[in-house]
């Protein structure tokens, strides 16, 4: 028992610093992993963990065989080597480690426990933020400068809008998505008064960042979790009536910020308001449009089978790793071709399929609802940033076949037969 406890520790703490910590500190999550994966392997010879879903391995085989597959296709194009490793190591090694992750928080009831994981990885985030804003200011000094630079504790102060680098604000584009979920779905419960102040550290860590691909999300999430809600048969009135009042928040806000540009002469505003419109347009010359066109440009010398992993174009993001791009469609265009991507369309979307149709089986939904809605928000912000290029962020990429093998409480078949929205 005493083991089993401390296996639990391990995988929340190892959760929060995915969260707090992601792409930096491999070495301190490292202990923690480790003591999961034992435990698992040692309970595992004891027929202790149960796969309940025929399809949560398939996924896992599945994703690698594709990986796999044009890692060899990069070996033909005669990539550089370090850069099919470094796929293998990403798409296939970490993918089989968070299959033994999912497996683990699948066999528990997790579902009571994930708010309190993501609202205290919220409230992380916005410590780091704080912090890195007032050791600016104020030059505190409290940690260490190759910390700092671990986490690009980088701050910029600028007209009307404050600008982060830090690495844990991406993490964001999960958190955000996940908290407006559940507080637009969830019951009026003692929680909800919590996911309420963890969204809002989250999303006042965003606005101090400028992390304009998260207050996008803040627009995007209620459509999608209504519309995830509605697939999955689940939808109430209520929240229907949640989604509506949502939007007028927004609209309050950007009517209320005009009038103090124009009336109250807070033209510090307009540093802001223009630091949010940038993500509407594009920069002919700006990198991430330059690196579209030569992608572009080189998926159309191999459209089939595409370049394979490892693959190289006009464009150079980094000298030390020039097969890097942070357009993640773009470059798996280049890099799997017209049949690799549609491999993994038709691959996701079975999936989607799946998960939704469990959860329309399933009594409780808002919870995994959220989690989809975050899923699918993390695919959204990847389009633009090579999140899915790391350890921590692949943990998105496993909510699907989290839900699939979940315990859940069976729904009543009267209320699977009620309309969509009641």
């Amino acid at each position: 028992m005493a083991i089993s406890s401390l296996t639990r520790f391990s995988m929340v703490i190892l959760m929060m610093m995915i969260f707090i910590i992601p792409q930096s500190f491999f070495w301190v999550k490292l202990p923690f992993l480790g003591v999961v994966l034992v435990w698992m392997l040692v309970e595992g010879t004891r027929d202790r963990w149960k796969i309940r879903s025929g399809a949560f391995l398939p996924y896992y085989l599945i994703f690698c065989f594709l990986s796999v597959a044009w890692c060899i296709v990069g070996l033909a194009r005669v990539n550089p080597e370090i850069a099919i490793v470094e796929a293998l190591r990403v798409y296939v090694v970490y993918m089989a480690i968070f299959c033994v992750l999912a497996l683990y928080v699948s066999n528990l009831d997790y579902q009571a426990h994930a708010d309190r994981v993501v609202i205290a990885g919220a409230f992380g985030i916005g410590l780091v933020a704080l912090y890195a804003l007032l050791d600016h200011i104020l030059q505190l000094g409290w940690l260490p400068q190759w910390i700092k630079d671990d986490m690009y504790l980088q701050v910029g102060l600028h007209r009307g809008y404050v600008q982060m680098n830090n690495v844990n604000i991406g993490m964001l584009t999960f958190i955000v998505p996940y908290l407006l979920s559940r507080v637009l779905l969830g019951e009026r419960d003692e929680r909800r008064k919590w996911l309420f102040l963890g969204l809002a550290v989250a999303v006042t860590s965003a606005v101090l960042a400028s992390r304009r691909v998260v207050l996008v999300l803040v627009v995007i999430t209620p459509l999608l979790a209504f519309a995830l809600t509605v697939l999955a048969g689940h939808a109430r009135q209520r929240h229907l009536r949640r989604f509506v009042k949502f939007y007028t928040i927004p609209l309050v806000i950007a009517g209320a910020g005009s009038a103090l540009v124009i009336y109250g002469g807070f033209d510090f505003l307009d540093g802001f308001a223009a630091r949010v419109a940038g993500a509407f347009t594009t920069d002919a010359d700006a990198p991430r449009p330059q690196q579209h066109i030569a992608l572009m440009a080189a998926f159309a010398d191999n459209y089939f089978w595409g370049s394979g992993f490892g693959g190289l174009t006009s464009v150079v993001r980094s000298d030390e790793r020039p097969w890097t791009f942070e357009l993640t469609y773009s470059r798996l265009l280049f890099n799997a071709g017209l049949l690799g991507m549609g491999s993994l369309l038709l691959f996701f979307c079975t999936y989607l399929y799946l998960t939704l149709r469990k959860i329309r089986r399933s009594a409780h939904a808002s919870i995994p609802v959220s989690l989809l809605t975050g899923f699918l928000a993390v695919l959204i912000a990847a389009a633009s940033n090579p999140y899915l290029s790391s350890f921590d962020f692949l943990f998105a990429l496993s909510i699907v076949p989290l839900i699939l093998n979940s315990r859940d409480q069976p729904r009543p078949a009267r209320a699977t037969v009620k309309g969509a929205l009641q």
